[in-house]
């Protein structure tokens, strides 16, 4: 007996919410006409006509699962329907009963104040949809005023729902199936969304899933970078008003965040290599299938063998906004030595100060992919020179834009405008080789006198044969 009053003990504390006794409260359904199923926390309704009760079952398990995580694992809340001691309403609509309310695949709230569940009848065994859908239920009780579900954060909402599916689902090809317009769109601000969507935008599927797509950054953050999963719910629960963008700035320091910005842009544009392929297949499929291919603006400009000719800058509809990127491409079949250089103008439209980081992405045939930061100057300027042979086919310049800015005050999203200049032979430096599929953050071969010195994040170290390493430190500014 003593056994069995721990074990029941220890099931109330994992699940502090489940209540021994909930009743049903209710605005949509009607038990004469609907069938039920109750399970934990939730009651599920749906047209008798329709013989649903096989399916409702895994339903319930499922969502219960997903309960425990949330609560368990990542430290969310029940919703208010529970805390008061009532079921969480789940409606199954098809044609029949509840057709008349015309919903469709989502969360609201009844009359009573109490958040409540629709699903279509056809995604009722659909995971990666329930996942989501089910996450949202344990959002509804977040107090952090800048978590809001409006402006500039509502994209968090949905795209930490979208990471919560993609985790539960690992396996699923469609589990980042918008992922591809991050790298068609780079240079749209980080928290696109419907709710701070430009009139000037075109109405397109590419721009409307950017805030769904950007599940692809909360899962490089937790699952290549290795961070706390923490970082993605802790701020719901918190009593901050920084944006979720400025709050995951903070919380892990303005060198690492940008960097794994940047990093994270790069690894995309290398094929979207750090997902299975087939997800990065099925995202390729879907955005042949629904994109508007006229806007689409994967690379600011291609050359071939030779450099820009001078400074060039992206058109006005390409330059970057605050937190994006544009990419650069070189298409190379010789060996040569190419130089890449970036100026970044010191503020953007608004006034705000800026702040820009290059990398560039080199593929060869033979060894794969290597990466390589530019050396940079200051917040407006670096270089790199690079030596490659005629195996190194594609070279990618990624320039990212990350100010210290996380929202848009003003009507339209802030421009940050930017020069590059790639040509060939080297200017000041050339990088020496190192492993393929590795990260260099600045080797360089240059004459001076031996000193070792740190500076705005910059370790610098200068050695008495000439070579320099500048590395860039993850912490503070």
């Amino acid at each position: 007996m003593k056994t069995i009053l721990l074990l029941a003990f220890s099931l109330m504390l994992l699940l502090p919410s489940a209540q021994a006794q909930l009743t049903i409260e209710d605005t949509f359904g009607d038990l004469a006409e609907c069938d039920t199923m109750t399970r934990g926390i939730y009651i599920i309704w749906w047209d008798k006509d329709f013989d649903s009760a096989d399916k409702v079952d895994v339903l319930l398990d499922t969502m219960l699962s997903y309960r425990q995580t949330c609560l368990t694992t990542l430290g969310m809340q029940d919703p208010p329907n529970v805390e008061d001691g009532h079921y969480y309403n789940v409606y199954l609509h098809s044609n029949g009963y509840f057709s008349s309310y015309g919903w469709g695949n989502g969360q609201g709230t009844d009359a009573n104040g109490y958040p409540f569940l629709t699903l279509p009848l056809g995604l009722v065994n659909d995971w990666p949809n329930t996942a989501h859908e089910t996450f949202h239920i344990f959002q509804y009780n977040a107090t952090a005023p800048g978590f809001a579900y409006a402006g500039d954060s509502q994209w968090y909402i949905e795209a930490s729902a979208n990471w919560f599916a993609a985790r539960e689902n690992p396996d699923e090809p469609r589990r980042f199936v918008e992922a591809e317009s991050l790298v068609r769109i780079p240079h749209v601000p980080f928290w696109l969304s419907y709710d701070n969507y430009p009139v000037e935008y075109p109405s397109n599927w590419q721009r409307y899933v950017h805030q769904y797509a950007l599940a692809l950054y909360l899962y490089y953050l937790t699952d290549v970078e290795g961070i706390s999963e923490d970082i993605i719910t802790s701020g719901l629960y918190s009593t901050t008003s920084e944006k979720p963008q400025e709050f995951m700035y903070n919380l892990l320091g303005s060198v690492a965040f940008r960097q794994s910005f940047i990093d994270w842009a790069a690894h995309m544009t290398n094929d979207f290599d750090f997902i299975p392929a087939i997800q990065a297949a099925t995202n390729l499929n879907e955005w042949n299938t629904y994109a508007d291919p006229d806007d689409d603006h994967e690379f600011v400009a291609i050359y071939e063998n030779e450099g820009t000719n001078g400074w060039v800058s992206p058109n006005e509809d390409e330059v970057t906004n605050a937190w994006s990127f544009n990419t650069w491409k070189l298409q190379n079949s010789q060996d040569e030595t190419y130089t890449f250089e970036l100026n970044g103008d010191a503020l953007g439209s608004y006034g705000d100060a800026a702040i820009f980081q290059g990398k560039v992405l080199v593929q060869n045939s033979t060894t794969g992919a290597a990466f390589y930061d530019l050396l940079m100057d200051n917040d407006l300027h670096g270089t790199l020179s690079l030596t490659l042979t005629l195996e190194d086919t594609a070279v990618f310049l990624i320039v990212a834009s990350m100010p210290s800015v996380f929202e848009d005050v003003n009507p339209d999203f802030q421009l940050f405008p930017y020069e590059i200049q790639i040509s060939t032979g080297a200017v000041n430096s050339i990088l020496e080789p190192e492993a393929p599929g590795s990260t260099i953050t600045g080797r360089y071969n240059l004459v001076g006198q031996p000193v070792t010195a740190r500076t705005n994040g910059i370790q610098v170290l200068q050695y008495a044969d000439g070579r320099v390493e500048k590395i860039f430190v993850r912490d503070e500014e």
